[in-house]
């Protein structure tokens, strides 16, 4: 059969491409890129060599980032839908071979990402007319996004493979496009060493920016490197492209066909004696909240929703929550570690930065995916009904399911405390005596003096404070951002791509104002990046940083603006939610 003719291939790709989400998808890239070229493009109409370069390092960037995204979100789903579905099953017992299956699936999931990037070639072209831009260099430049495409769409398709669920696939996947993408720099800035160099440089140019950057920036590249040859780069990333996608490839065709596996309990029915109970308590991982203990009954003054989350699908895997938070712990330590080797204590602004990056990181990555599933999972599992024959209001079900993803994801930022704890004894500042806080009388002059002082205690640390207050509503947002994505998305996978696309925008997409430098007024870019969580906690950790040199709105700091815009906007999406989910309800089937 041709490949051509391939039903699989026509049905992926004939539905992606009738589909709205594609449509919209297309219009906002070649939107977005084409708007960069104009708010870029000189009024004059006269480039030099510098600026061309960097208009079309800023639009292949934009290019690339769209890709990656766009790619990862239409195959990491490819699999696991079929299979939530019940569908691939069919596909198995079909008269279509394995080979067929395969190819079908493949190029039905990459076409679509071809496809759009087809679409984006014109206005590359156009960015290319600023001139100083060689024919080589820009068939280079758009080789490196081509590639990219090719391997991180076989990436989500391996990772689609071996997950059973989409959400899962989806959090995977993104995770390891960012590590992929965005990370490999990381090893070279923590380990300075001269034996390692070569190797760390060559994890470098794995990246496609890596690639990009040194395509165009070669003597910058060269001398910010220490003679790094820039020549080089973009043969070694052809080459590492290669060989992750043969890996991937493999990945997919292993697992594609792979039986399903069942895991099998030990123990599956509940207990209530106090000699199951000790067995149970001197094993691992020391089940302090057992899954299997019978519970009490929920109480009356309670939320059962809250309470049927946190039994089934938070303290029902106990095992999974352990392993993570301790990986979680370790790697926020060793990170640390690392940088403290490489800067001292000396340099306390750089140490606050990465430990609060990698925990803000953390909760964008986790919160979304966590309550992204709540209402959908609720549809596939035929349980929403039960759901609407309840007494339980709308809005009761819905702060039910948001308190109990905020707990799962207060769980993880648990990591989070050791660092706390160790940028708090790192801070210059330190701590006055707090010997005689206490007033002996109750005098409002002795009660005064102990404020005073207990304020001049704390004072040194508002940046701790200030630090939880974000993380703690960055979770309240991204999480209340999965939930409202959950009330209007059909499927889990659609509402986890939605919630993703909500962080990114926030996280990284807000960042764009900067690409446009003085074009725009300082107020504009104030306005932008108070959305931005990863600015407010730099505006915390630095000093001097890029934030605190913006003008003030409405008298205040960035961060300061951030928190109240995160409060606003949780509760513009609870209150949606509820009212989604009231109008569910209310449906008649």
């Amino acid at each position: 059969m041709m490949i051509i003719q391939n039903p699989i291939l026509k049905r992926e790709f004939q539905g992606a491409a009738r589909s709205l989400k594609t449509m919209l998808l297309g219009a906002l890239s070649i939107f977005a890129l084409s708007f960069i070229i104009y708010v870029l493009w000189p009024r004059s109409g006269v480039f030099s060599d510098a600026n061309s370069n960097e208009l079309f390092t800023i639009f292949l960037g934009a290019e690339l980032t769209f890709m990656l995204l766009l790619t990862a979100g239409f195959t990491a789903s490819s699999i696991t839908a079929e299979r939530e579905r019940g569908t691939f099953a069919m596909l198995q017992t079909s008269l279509l071979t394995p080979g067929e299956i395969m190819v079908g699936k493949l190029c039905g999931s990459l076409g679509i990402s071809y496809m759009l990037f087809i679409m984006t070639i014109p206005v590359a072209s156009i960015s290319a007319l600023s001139g100083g831009i060689s024919g080589t260099t820009l068939l280079k430049a758009l080789a490196i996004v081509a590639v990219s495409t090719l391997v991180y769409g076989l990436l989500g398709l391996a990772i689609s493979s071996i997950c059973r669920k989409t959400y899962v696939s989806i959090l995977v996947t993104y995770i390891c496009v960012a590590l992929l993408a965005g990370a490999t720099w990381l090893p070279y800035a923590l380990f300075k060493s001269d034996l390692l160099r070569p190797y760390l440089l060559r994890l470098r140019a794995v990246s496609p920016y890596e690639a990009l950057f040194a395509l165009q920036f070669g003597e910058r590249y060269e001398a910010e490197l220490n003679g790094a040859s820039a020549s080089s780069v973009f043969m070694i990333f052809i080459v590492s492209m290669a060989v992750l996608a043969l890996v991937f490839f493999c990945i997919f065709a292993k697992f594609i066909f792979a039986p399903p596996h069942l895991s099998s309990k030990s123990t599956v029915e509940r207990y209530d004696d106090k000699k199951t109970m000790l067995k149970r308590k001197l094993g691992w991982p020391f089940y302090l909240i057992d899954p299997l203990k019978r519970k009490k009954p929920i109480g009356n003054f309670r939320n059962p929703v809250f309470v049927a989350e946190l039994r089934s699908k938070i303290f029902g895997n106990p095992r999974f929550i352990a392993r993570a938070l301790s990986a979680c712990i370790c790697i926020s330590l060793g990170l640390l570690v690392a940088i403290l080797r490489q800067v001292g204590d000396t340099e306390l602004d750089k140490i606050r930065a990465v430990a609060i990056i990698f925990q803000l990181g953390l909760v964008a990555l986790l919160a979304p995916t966590v309550s992204s599933g709540s209402i959908t999972d609720e549809r596939m599992s035929d349980t929403l009904l039960q759901l609407r024959l309840s007494p339980l209001t709308p809005l009761k079900v819905v702060l039910g399911k948001m308190k109990a993803a905020l707990v799962y994801v207060l769980i993880f930022l648990l990591s989070s405390v050791p660092v706390l704890l160790v940028l708090a004894l790192l801070d210059s500042n330190g701590m006055p005596d707090l010997s005689g806080t206490m007033p002996v009388s109750f005098s409002l002059s002795a009660i005064g003096a102990s404020v005073e002082k207990l304020t001049e205690a704390f004072s040194g640390y508002w940046r701790v404070f200030a630090w939880v207050a974000v993380l703690i509503m960055s979770c309240l947002m991204f999480t209340s951002a999965g939930l409202f994505a959950s009330c209007l998305s059909p499927t889990t996978g659609i509402a986890s791509s939605v919630s993703y696309g909500f962080a990114l925008a926030l996280s990284i997409l807000s960042l764009g104002v900067l690409m446009f430098g003085s074009r725009v007024s300082g107020e504009v870019q104030a306005a932008f990046l108070i959305f931005n969580p990863f600015m407010a906690a730099l505006d915390i950790t630095l000093d001097k940083s890029f934030a605190a040199q913006l003008p003030q709105l409405f008298g205040n700091r960035l961060w300061v603006n951030h928190f109240y815009i995160s409060c606003i906007l949780t509760a513009v999406m609870l209150i949606g939610s509820a009212i989604k989910v009231h109008f569910i309800f209310r449906e008649q089937k």
